[in-house]
């Protein structure tokens, strides 16, 4: 979730930087900005898409966690087995029964290790399939709107009218985008 703060934060950062080289770098006078700003809280659940996203990867995650529980399981079973055989087996067969053991171990942290890397790795493509999507809602709406300047409410605003809040009309932009393609989204 604050991954896609973030990303949603630079894209604001976009926005604002073009806007600024439209103008010659210049702010502007104070009554000629067309500005406002956006709470990100609010936008990921308004943006329908983001919250099929994030339901689709909370799923992949569960069923990575599960398999993980039951890797974790049978690891904790084979120790069990290797606890009680132990005072019955010669120490060269104790030793062989304790390196079994190492390797299933192993296998369980590469195992982890893997999950954990494929989570963050489809974390990365969702996060950066939102960037996307963000991106050309905001250059619509800013061309629409005539915006020069959009801020993030939770980072960098401490008080904003309501009549400045562009969240749910950012909101409407992104519903409106057409979904990628399933190749996109891979």
């Amino acid at each position: 979730m604050k991954t896609v703060k973030t990303l949603l934060l630079a894209s604001a950062a976009l926005l604002m930087a073009a806007s600024c080289s439209k103008n010659g770098g210049g702010a502007g006078s104070a009554d000629g900005l067309n500005m406002g700003y956006v709470r990100l809280d609010s936008l990921t659940q308004l943006y329908t898409y983001h919250t099929e996203l994030v339901a689709t990867f909370e799923s992949t995650a569960k069923k990575m966690e599960a398999e993980l529980i039951r890797s974790q399981q049978n690891l904790q079973a084979e120790y069990e087995v290797l606890q009680k055989a132990a005072p019955n087996l010669s120490k060269i067969e104790l030793e062989r029964a304790q390196m079994d053991f190492q390797r299933v171990n192993q296998a369980y942290q590469a195992l982890e290790q893997q999950r954990s890397g494929e989570l963050a790795q489809e974390e990365a493509k969702m996060n950066a399939l939102v960037k996307e999507q963000v991106d050309i809602a905001i250059a619509q709406m800013q061309e629409d709107l005539g915006l020069d300047m959009v801020f993030i409410y939770e980072s960098n605003l401490l008080y904003g009218s309501e009549t400045l809040d562009l969240t749910g009309k950012l909101a409407e932009y992104l519903n409106k985008l057409e979904k990628p393609s399933e190749e996109e989204a891979k």
